[in-house]
C-alpha cells in the first residue's frame, strides 16, 4: 500500500515538473517583456520630447509677440518722431531717400539699431534693437531717464539677430519702420533634451500717425 502511495507520489511530481517553464522558455519571455518595455519607454520619452518643445515653441512666440506688439504700439502713438540711429548717439529724423535714376538698382534700406520716439504724454522713449548691454542681449527699452528695461525674457528665449528700418516716401509723410527679429529657446532651459530648436522670425511695419517735427 505504501508503495503504491510513494509510486502515484512520485507520478504526481513528475507530472507537475514536466509542466514547467524551460529555461529556453524563460529566456523568450524576459526578451518579450524586455522589447515591450523599451517600446513603451520610447513612445513615452518621444510624447515628454514632443510637449516640452511644443512649449518652448509656445514661449519663443509669446516673447516675440509682446516685444513687438510694445514696440507697435508705442512708435504708432509717439506724438513725435525723434529719429533713428546706428550707435545711439547721432539721430536722423529723414528717413527719405532720393529715388536713383532708372538704370540704377534701388540701393538696400539703412539698417538701424535704435529708435526714438516722444509720447503724447511727453516721455520719450528708445528702443534697441538689438541692446548688448545685457547679457545675454535683448530687445530693450529705455526711458527719458536712461532706465532700460528687456522686452523679452532671457531665461527662456535668446536673441538671434535684430534690425530696424526706416522708409519715407517724402520729408511730408510720417516714416515708416521697418522691425525683423529673430528668437530661439535659450539653451538649458528646457528640462528635456529636445531637438535643436529652430529660429522664430518676426517681421512688422508700422507707421507713425503724426507728421515728423
Amino acid at each position: 500500500m505504501q508503495n503504491l502511495k510513494k509510486t502515484k507520489r512520485h507520478r504526481l511530481n513528475a507530472i507537475l515538473f514536466s509542466r514547467g517553464f524551460t529555461l529556453i522558455e524563460l529566456l523568450v519571455v524576459m526578451t518579450l517583456l524586455l522589447a515591450v518595455g523599451t517600446i513603451i519607454g520610447v513612445i513615452l520619452f518621444s510624447s515628454l520630447r514632443g510637449t516640452s518643445k511644443t512649449n518652448t515653441i509656445t514661449a519663443v512666440r509669446q516673447n516675440g509677440n509682446y516685444a513687438i506688439s510694445q514696440m507697435v504700439k508705442t512708435i504708432r502713438n509717439a506724438n513725435r518722431f525723434d529719429g533713428m540711429s546706428t550707435d545711439g548717439i547721432n539721430y536722423i529724423t529723414n528717413c527719405s531717400v532720393p529715388t536713383p535714376p532708372v538704370p540704377t538698382p534701388t540701393s538696400p534700406p539703412v539698417v538701424y539699431n535704435f529708435i526714438k520716439i516722444t509720447s503724447v504724454d511727453g516721455f520719450q522713449t528708445t528702443f534697441i534693437c538689438p541692446d548688448t548691454s545685457f547679457s545675454p542681449s535683448t530687445i530693450a527699452a529705455k526711458n527719458g531717464g536712461g532706465v532700460k528695461v528687456s522686452l523679452l525674457d532671457t531665461t527662456t528665449v535668446s536673441l538671434v539677430s535684430c534690425l530696424l528700418t526706416c522708409t519715407q516716401a517724402s520729408l511730408s509723410d510720417a516714416p515708416t519702420i521697418g522691425i525683423t527679429f529673430a528668437l530661439k529657446e535659450q539653451s538649458g532651459s528646457s528640462s528635456l533634451p529636445v531637438e535643436k530648436t529652430a529660429n522664430v522670425s518676426f517681421q512688422t511695419s508700422v507707421t507713425l500717425r503724426n507728421q515728423p517735427r
